[in-house]
């Protein structure tokens, strides 16, 4: 497994969803409640549009466009035949606010203990997201220094596209050197990582490989922990 090079890490720049809490439970509890939602409503209606939904934002963080804020609901509601405020109103539901109440349950174990380590050894933290940060990370009891998502201002891009990744190394004033991303996607995370030369490491419980972890106490962050104790 690949040593990370802490003593010139300044900046750790996090995914938020699957990376700061375990996603499959998470995606399960949901899964029930629209199952619920879905029977006392006799419509799949709501489920097959929360999929389109996903899978037109997979699609466009492949081929990135100039407004994925908006098309991503124009597309979507051009697939499912509905109007964009309802798919606005369903994304705002069941992605962004409905998930908040599970996710103290799902939180990484391990990453409070990171977090606190981070700090103490004078190191600054970020969270680089596709979605929005601030009411999820309240949510899992984390704070980070700088935080942004690909629909803030002057981003508008979808990982693997750094422009987000950029913009925080600017704020932070760090180099791609005094950098690491830690996510969940290689597709995603590292890639958009790779594209202005910031090392990753990969949160997987499938996959294994040089740049790949499971828990936040495993190998490559023991140098870190320790480090906090003696301070």
């Amino acid at each position: 497994m690949t040593e990370v090079a802490w003593s010139k890490v300044r900046l750790v720049v996090f995914d938020l969803d699957g990376t700061l809490y375990d996603q499959p439970p998470l995606r399960r509890a949901m899964a029930l409640e629209l199952v619920k939602h879905s029977l006392l409503r006799c419509s799949l209606r709501t489920v097959e549009t929360l999929r389109a939904y996903r899978q037109i934002r997979e699609l466009l963080g492949q081929v990135q466009g100039d407004d994925f804020t908006n098309e991503q609901f124009r597309l979507t509601a051009r697939r499912c035949g509905c109007s964009e405020g309802e798919v606005r109103a369903l994304v705002e539901e069941w992605i962004e606010r409905r998930p908040l109440a599970h996710l103290p349950r799902y939180k990484a174990r391990g990453i409070d203990s990171l977090f606190s380590a981070l700090r103490a050894t004078g190191r600054r933290i970020a969270v680089w997201s596709d979605y929005p940060v601030n009411a999820k990370l309240a949510a899992l009891g984390l704070k980070a220094d700088y935080v942004i998502w690909s629909g803030d201002h002057g981003v508008g891009r979808l990982k693997p596209d750094p422009t987000g990744l950029l913009a925080l190394l600017e704020e932070a004033g760090v180099t791609a050197e005094e950098t690491l991303v830690i996510g969940d996607r290689a597709d995603r995370d590292a890639a958009g990582a790779a594209a202005i030369g910031v090392p990753a490491l990969i949160r997987s419980s499938h996959s294994s490989g040089d740049t790949m972890f499971r828990r936040f106490d495993d190998p490559p962050f023991a140098p870190i922990l320790a480090e906090a104790r003696h301070v």
